[in-house]
């Protein structure tokens, strides 16, 4: 008697999980994430963008598509910053800011080729670098 009463309950276990499993996830799903509609006349399809927001010291790569560049670039913080950007091979091909204190600019470049860029940012402070 017990053996049927475990495969019975066994058969009933596997039941509610095969159901469980099965049903349509979709139905519940609820996308927080809005995205905003964005007038594409004014935006450059040439070129990549690049919108970062960090605190502290940061590296990374950035694809870049030869041809102007504009950097408009924020730091908050009362230390010293410097913000660099290095040719993939480590070269330093423009400072895009450097100094101390709070800060908000921008800084025009001319892209010499379509390649992968170095972003090389230190600071204690927060930043954020966004190319139009």
């Amino acid at each position: 008697m017990k053996n049927h009463l475990k495969t019975a309950f066994s058969i009933l276990f596997l039941l509610v999980l095969i159901a469980g499993c099965s049903k349509d996830k979709g139905k519940n799903f609820v996308d927080n994430y809005k995205v905003q509609s964005k007038d594409t006349i004014d935006i450059n399809k040439d070129q990549y963008r690049i919108a970062e927001i960090f605190e502290g010291d940061k590296s990374q790569m950035h694809d870049l598509i030869k041809g102007p560049a504009t950097f408009d670039i924020m730091h908050q913080g009362s230390g010293p910053y410097k913000i660099i950007l290095l040719k993939n091979d480590g070269t330093v091909f423009a400072v895009l800011a450097e100094g101390t204190g709070d800060f908000k600019g921008k800084k025009e470049l001319v892209i010499p080729e379509t390649t992968a860029y170095i972003l090389d940012v230190t600071t204690t402070g927060k930043w954020s670098v966004y190319r139009e």
